[in-house]
């Protein structure tokens, strides 16, 4: 199941709502206090303000047919039922393909819902899927031109096998090229089928079992090796698993998902390098996860900037397509299920008039494919259901069938929108997601702008013991570091740690007061500490030597040591002299008695 969040994060006020947008490589704040806490903040710092410049309005093309809506969904269609139901899901589905599973002939109907087992130490045979390949020979396809299967990297079928060492392996277990045949098997599975490839999905699942589940974390490890050491064998690993592959069906395409970029899972990258080091002809797609709770078209732009802009550093991405992935109907029980009756559409996290120009922006923006992840497989792709119900089931399930306006969204989408277009704020919406984070508040006008320099703070011209460019760090025994592991999106963070129990540290940016009088400004920030009300963010102006400090918005962070994104907002005072302050800031208070 794709439900992650995890990503970069500028923001920017849009009429009625503060909108987190992905636009750069954007990291975070990181916070460290010797003896005391740890905050690992990630990102990004947006002050709004009304009277900026707008952004350029323009109505988008038509889009072309070549670019393709691909389906997905947790607990997704399996060949047998989709031999039988393919002209049924056809007529009613306006997409151009599906993502499926296929399993070994002898796990009968046992699933448990522990579909991934191609990454893991069982010896896979191609007889082992005759059942499967001879079921997609079958499909009569007719509309349905780009199938993909689903390809796993947590190996977690040990648990319907019954074998543990049928789950992952060590990058360097001498028994690791059984996955990279493993692959080859699969790839002529889908070169049998007629499908385009994979869906590698990367994500680390738990209940991941082996001598290694979480393959990705070097943290994880248990044994002396480098880091470096690690990358450059996990490399060695994704060359050795992309020959495999492509010997066998070398035009493969194969979309690699978790999130743009791979910024998360921090090994990721070098397995990808190794799978571009022995590409040859296939057709390798950074899969956009990102898009998941994104709307409208800049942020989808921005969503593709980012990641280029990581990958441009080393030419060896340059081959990489872009996809987008957006998640039609996300955690439906946060808002009360899964909303189908037309007149409690607007309670859904998008409406279809949403969806459509959601699909729309992401369209125009990727290459070739968009991909729709879905919670209820069973009224979109009518699957066989599990022994064991999907994840969070939707309390208003079960629901008899997609609502004609989200189907009629997918048919629309294609058509020229309006790329300027903005949704409506809505009472009690989009609270604290991660890709998308839409908090309502007071009228900012829709011209607000961003003001603040390398926002992201990915940009760090000194040593990595210094500020961040554009940024000011000061305080109380402070001391500064880029910070490359710990991260909640991009590539950098910044760790400010305090040589001392107590006292305050800050990281600043500095912006003329007089431009700003009598207009307010938004700051706001993620970040995580484990210390109450401790971390947070502040906008100062002045009059004088006098200072006030912004007291509106949620402003710091409750400590429970889970990622929140803190806001503050401040009118910038008529008589303010001098510079503002945009503040990224820790408080240790000093207890009673203490100096």
């Amino acid at each position: 199941m794709k439900m992650l969040g995890k990503r970069h994060s500028n923001f920017q006020c849009l009429e009625g709502i503060m909108l987190k947008k992905k636009v750069f490589a954007s990291s975070g704040l990181c916070l460290q206090f010797l003896m005391t806490c740890l905050f690992t903040a990630a990102l990004c710092l947006l002050g709004c303000l009304s009277g900026e410049k707008s952004a350029p309005s323009g109505t988008g093309k038509a889009i072309p047919l070549r670019k393709k809506i691909i389906g997905f969904a947790c607990n997704t269609v399996e060949p047998a039922y989709l031999k039988e139901h393919i002209g049924e899901i056809e007529s009613v589905l306006p997409m151009d393909g599906l993502i499926v599973f296929v399993y070994p002939d002898d796990w009968g109907v046992k699933r448990s819902g522990q579909e991934d087992i191609f990454f893991g130490g069982r010896k896979l045979k191609r007889e082992d899927f005759s059942r499967a390949v001879a079921d997609l020979k079958a499909t009569g396809f007719s509309k349905f031109t780009d199938n993909f299967i689903q390809f796993a990297t947590s190996a977690r079928g040990s648990a319907v096998t019954g074998k543990v060492e049928h789950g992952n392996l060590d990058w360097f277990d001498p028994n690791w090229p059984v996955i990279a045949e493993n692959g080859a098997v699969i790839a002529w599975v889908a070169k049998e089928a007629g499908f385009k490839g994979f869906f590698l999905d990367v994500e680390d699942y738990s209940g991941t079992l082996g001598k290694w589940g979480h393959l990705f974390d070097y943290s994880a490890r248990s044994d002396t090796r480098s880091q470096a050491d690690v990358d450059a064998q996990i490399r060695r690993r994704g060359r050795e698993w992309m020959q495999a592959v492509s010997s066998v069906y070398p035009d493969i395409t194969i979309v690699i998902i978790i999130n743009t970029g791979w910024e998360r899972h921090n090994m990721v990258q070098s397995f990808v390098k190794g799978m571009l080091d022995a590409r040859g002809r296939a057709t390798l797609i950074d899969g956009g996860e990102g898009g998941y709770h994104l709307i409208i078209h800049e942020q989808f732009a921005a969503l593709r900037e980012g990641a280029e802009s990581r990958h441009r550093t080393d030419q060896l991405f340059r081959p990489l397509q872009y996809a987008i992935g957006v998640w039609v109907d996300p955690t439906p029980n946060k808002y009360g299920g899964w909303h189908t009756d037309p007149v409690d559409f607007e309670k859904n996290y998008r409406s279809p008039v949403e969806l459509e120009h959601a699909l729309h922006g992401a369209l125009t923006v990727a290459d070739r494919y968009v991909w729709l992840f879905t919670w209820h497989p069973n009224v979109w792709f009518n699957p066989t259901v599990r022994p064991r119900p999907m994840l969070g089931q939707c309390v208003l399930c079960p629901h008899e069938k997609v609502p004609d306006a989200f189907l009629e969204a997918l048919r629309n989408c294609r058509k020229p929108h309006d790329l300027n277009w903005t949704p409506k704020v809505r009472e009690g919406r989009f609270v604290y997601f991660d890709d998308a984070v839409l908090v309502l508040g007071r009228k900012i006008d829709t011209k607000a702008g961003n003001l603040l320099k390398n926002a992201g703070l990915e940009m760090w011209s000194e040593e990595k013991d210094k500020s961040p460019d554009g940024w000011i760090a000061a305080g109380q025994g402070v001391n500064i570091r880029r910070e490359e592991t710990s991260v909640k999106s991009g590539q950098h963070s910044a760790k400010l740690t305090s040589v001392l129990p107590r006292g305050h540290v800050f990281l600043d940016q500095h912006i003329p007061a007089a431009p700003y009088a009598g207009k307010t400004i938004t700051l706001g920030a993620w970040m995580r500490t484990d210390m109450k009300d401790v971390a947070g963010v502040e906008i100062l102006d002045f009059v004088g030597d006098i200072h006030e400090v912004s007291v509106e918005g949620s402003g710091s962070h409750p400590g429970d040591g889970k990622w929140h994104f803190a806001t503050t907002r401040k009118t910038i005072r008529q008589g303010a002299t001098g510079q503002i302050v945009l503040r990224l800031s820790a408080h240790i208070p000093y207890e009673k008695g203490e100096k």
